[in-house]
């Protein structure tokens, strides 16, 4: 955890998954895997580990051109309406999360920014209904970058108006902290709901 002991926190600023949310991506590679009959390797290595990929959380490509080039990628058509269920159906809530924002959203605006792709984010939307409690949210695909890209971080202090060394962001991801920190935010990494409050305390946080 970085502190700063010279400005008084005015915002906090949230990742989405493994924090709020907790996914398996190893769900969607199975069913993938078995619809598009080739190895999980192959899907891991298209799908969530490759540049293509990064461009369609940036916004590069639209949902349609990323569905259609992996039935082209992978020689098998598949409908979308299934394409679409597996690339979803892997999220659950983080227990105790919504109950944690209530209260600190009680004395502090909250924003959100994650690394999450257009069909993701839709159906997030649509399912948890924890992300209400944001004022504004900055997923990826909108912004046109992503963590830890430094420009994702200064164009949301840009958008949101508030100095660096005000706000707090709270991510489970190393290197995602560490670009926050390049920008002068102070930062929480997320191990668990209990180690959080105790972090946020420290920096004192209201709630």
């Amino acid at each position: 955890m970085a502190k700063s002991t010279e400005v008084k926190i005015k915002a906090v600023i949230f990742d989405l998954g493994n924090v709020l949310v907790n996914y398996d991506v190893y769900k969607a590679a199975r069913r993938f895997s078995k619809a598009f009959k080739i190895s999980q390797f192959a899907i891991w290595k298209h799908f969530f580990l490759s540049p293509f990929e990064q461009a369609y959380t940036r916004g590069e490509i639209s949902t349609m051109e990323f569905f259609r080039a992996a039935c082209r990628a992978f020689k098998k058509p598949l409908s979308y309406k299934l394409f679409k269920y597996y690339w979803n159906d892997i999220f659950w809530e983080n227990p105790g999360m919504d109950k944690l924002l209530r209260k600190i959203k009680k004395h502090y605006p909250l924003f959100l920014i994650s690394n999450t792709n257009a069909m993701h984010y839709t159906h997030l939307k649509r399912e948890f209904k924890i992300l209400r409690h944001f004022k504004r949210k900055f997923p990826s695909h909108e912004v046109g970058a992503r963590k830890p890209e430094l420009r994702i971080y200064r164009r949301v202090l840009r958008k949101i108006g508030y100095k660096p060394q005000e706000t707090v962001f709270i991510d489970d991801m190393k290197s995602f902290i560490k670009g926050a920190q390049k920008v002068g935010m102070n930062t929480i990494r997320f191990k668990n709901l209990d180690r959080l409050t105790r972090d946020l305390r420290k920096l004192g946080i209201k709630f």
